[in-house]
């Protein structure tokens, strides 16, 4: 009975691990900077809110059309094409799981994002949001956002949140939106023999020369804007250009899937830049 349980438990983790080091570290990593109330138990409150709304996502995310035979060649260990658990068997857990998060997002306060990812995640994977570079980057800051949004509204205890959290959420859609397609190289190989029309497949050279750039750029612009631990900024500088050469001179599915690592450790470390931004000395600069 216990073995079942455990094995049961573990196809659960296998179907989020992935997205553990890119949505539910920095996510909570940020909302528990953003928030002014901190208390043990509001944390376990965030971390489990957003673990199990990350679980409806990827539970329907993975079941969904092609995603079985691209898991097959991407990621052949998550539990479907491990043989840990069915599609349809998944299928109807994403149906038991909908449920629970509402009740889960109705007791912590998270209630509008917890709706709005559910919303999201049939955009995603339904409505085709997938299927496309612009709209995939869209969907992934829209994510992101929510994610934020509702971890930060758990963590504060606060059914709205003040200006500067959420200038500091907007913030973080951006750099997502902009520089996301750093978890695509590690994939292209598999995305190619699907014909998945990802931003490093369309402009292979481009999305390489764009990685330095991009972080370098937001990593300054973090500097200039943000009043968090001058011992954070310089390394974020410094992370973000070696992430970004990494990119662009390291071309293999290995190299590549080291890089992601160091960017998830750069998008960390801006998501506590973020968490201190300074709205008045940004639109000072902007008059």
């Amino acid at each position: 009975m216990l073995s079942t349980i455990w094995d049961f438990l573990v196809t659960l983790q296998l179907f989020n691990q992935s997205d553990m080091k890119t949505i539910v570290l920095p996510v909570t990593v940020f909302a528990l900077a953003l928030a002014s109330y901190h208390s043990v138990s509001r944390f376990f409150l965030v971390v489990f809110w957003v673990w199990m709304h990350l679980l409806y996502f990827t539970v329907t995310n993975q079941t969904f059309g092609t995603s079985p035979e691209e898991d097959a060649v991407n990621k052949p260990n998550r539990p479907i094409p491990a043989k840990r658990i069915s599609i349809d068997s998944a299928i109807t857990l994403g149906w038991f799981i909908a449920p629970i998060d509402l009740a889960l997002s109705l007791y912590t306060g998270g209630a509008p994002a917890g709706i709005a990812i559910c919303i999201l995640t049939s955009i995603y994977c339904r409505g085709g949001g997938h299927s496309h570079w612009l709209s995939k980057n869209g969907c992934c800051a829209g994510f992101y956002a929510l994610f934020e949004y509702g971890a930060t509204q758990i963590a504060d205890s606060s059914e709205k949140l003040n200006q500067n959290q959420i200038g500091a959420i907007i913030g973080s859609a951006l750099i997502i939106f902009t520089t996301i397609h750093a978890q695509d190289f590690r994939d292209d190989e598999g995305d190619a023999l699907l014909g998945r029309r990802t931003f490093t497949l369309s402009f292979p050279v481009f999305s390489r020369i764009s990685m330095p750039m991009l972080l370098t750029a937001w990593s300054i612009a973090l500097y200039l804007f943000s009043e968090a631990n001058q011992s954070v900024l310089p390394a974020l500088l410094v992370i973000g250009a070696v992430t970004g050469i990494r990119f662009l001179t390291l071309k293999s599915a290995k190299d590549d899937r080291l890089s992601y690592l160091y960017y998830n450790i750069w998008l960390s470390m801006a998501h506590v830049g973020l968490s201190s931004l300074n709205l008045q000395r940004l639109a000072a600069w902007y008059q």
